[in-house]
């Protein structure tokens, strides 16, 4: 920068830096949605038409006079409406899936003030971090890793910013599908790559947690993993933000906290906590 560089101009610098890194988050997240969005709607495209062929069968069964009518006439009519409201039933679950994960894609797209509301956290967790996954194997489709939950039911809904907290879960899930996508490489024997998603209630807090068998981080360099512009991921493969951003959304935004272990070759855990 010149010499007549001023503070405010480094600002506004490190500003556009910082949307740009969020807009790359967002490119990397529509392919993932892109490709999950594809299962609800293949839902209510089936359910729609195997409903129709239902109402047919009941319209064929109706248009029967009353006296030609007989017991098993009347049960049929029963299980095809009973098949029919639960295809109904579930044609909007999916469509309602399909709102959640829109609804999504435009919080990550908006750049205004956090608003913290009532989310039901477990189900944000899910979302985010199977669409994080899909949005890396839009990358390299070659890629897998097990997702597993360990969901607390008590956790219920706790007071976020959706479109920010999305980000954060993004985040750190694409940070462990890197870890146990660099550990895949080295081809150890046996080797079964997992990222586990844990939520616990205590008392007025809610615990998160997102552990990865992969590579592991060196002491050394935990200490440093949230300063900007730091990161362990060669170059071309991350701005040194996302780490970051996630840690000031969760301590400034939701009045929380971070922290992470690493067992290097072993394991890294993130672990959030925040008010509930």
């Amino acid at each position: 920068m010149g010499a007549g560089t001023t503070e405010h101009d480094i600002e506004l610098y490190q500003q556009k830096i910082i949307e740009l890194n969020r807009l790359a988050e967002i490119g990397q997240l529509s392919a993932g949605i892109l490709h999950e969005i594809k299962n609800p709607v293949s839902f209510v495209n089936n359910f729609s038409r195997l409903s129709q062929g239902l109402v047919g069968e009941i319209l064929d069964i109706c248009q029967k006079p009353l006296s030609a009518m007989n017991d098993a006439d009347l049960a049929d009519e029963k299980d095809l409406l009973e098949t029919l409201s639960q295809n109904l039933l579930k044609i909007n679950e999916n469509g309602k899936r399909i709102e959640r994960i829109i609804q999504g894609m435009l919080a990550q797209a908006r750049s205004d003030a956090a608003v913290l509301e009532p989310t039901d956290l477990n189900q944000l967790l899910e979302e985010y971090s199977k669409l994080a996954y899909q949005g890396v194997r839009a990358d390299d489709s070659a890629f897998n890793v097990t997702l597993k939950y360990n969901l607390d039911p008590q956790v219920g809904n706790v007071k976020l910013a959706k479109g920010e907290f999305g980000r954060v879960i993004v985040n750190l899930v694409n940070n462990a599908c890197y870890a146990v996508n660099e550990k895949v490489k080295r081809q150890p024997e046996g080797y079964e790559p997992v990222i586990e998603v844990t939520t616990h209630r205590v008392d007025q807090e809610v615990e998160i947690k997102i552990c990865d068998n992969g590579i592991g981080i060196p002491e050394d360099i935990v200490a440093k993993l949230f300063q900007p512009f730091f990161t362990t991921k060669p170059q071309g493969k991350g701005t040194g933000l996302g780490l970051s951003l996630t840690y000031t959304s969760v301590t400034d935004t939701h009045k929380g906290s971070i922290d992470v272990t690493s067992v290097l070759g072993q394991k890294t855990e993130f672990r959030i906590v925040v008010p509930g």
